[in-house]
């Protein structure tokens, strides 16, 4: 699977809409910002189909992976061609492990968590929040979206092969 994905879901009181670029993006942010909200639409959707309130538009299959038994990869190597999402109540998406599925899967992964993923390579333009707009306001309906947690990389960050150069401390370093 190639190439950015528009996906807009909503529920007749909440609306989220977010471009899916690469295929692995993470979504962090501060407790009550609705990120596990976003999963739970997304999997209400998926559990009652065309009779849910909840509406999703996007021109890929859009699925919730929640399976914590011994037997995850198995499962999660049955789906294909989809964006997966994975919120952070699953252990296994800080594994070595999962990092190696993912890198030979053709799915794209949006991972819920406020926890580094040390196994995985990301990009940080594919780090994101979840902001309230002011599209709607209350009663109407809250507009969420996401937005870069790293958005001012300046140019002098950029290497001659047009790479981002970004310093971090390494966890494991002494």
């Amino acid at each position: 699977m190639k190439g950015k994905h528009h996906i807009v879901i909503e529920s007749p009181r909440l609306k989220y809409e977010f471009d899916i670029k690469r295929n692995i993006t993470i979504v962090q942010g501060d407790s009550a910002t609705g990120k596990t909200t976003l999963v739970d639409l997304l999997q209400a959707y998926e559990r009652e189909g065309s009779n849910s309130p909840i509406h999703l538009i996007s021109d890929v299959q859009c699925t919730v992976f929640s399976d914590n038994s011994p037997r995850w990869r198995q499962a999660l190597e049955l789906i294909q061609d989809a964006i997966v999402f994975i919120d952070e109540g699953n252990p296994f998406i800080f594994t070595k492990e999962f990092a190696e599925a993912v890198q030979g899967s053709s799915n794209y992964y949006v991972l819920i968590t406020r926890q580094p993923l040390s196994f995985l390579p990301y990009s940080i333009k594919e780090i994101y929040g979840i902001k309230t707009s002011g599209k709607y306001h209350f009663p109407q309906k809250i507009y969420h979206e996401f937005y870069e947690i790293y958005p001012d990389l300046q140019d002098q960050q950029i290497d001659y092969h047009g790479n981002y150069i970004l310093i971090t401390k390494d966890a494991k370093s002494t």
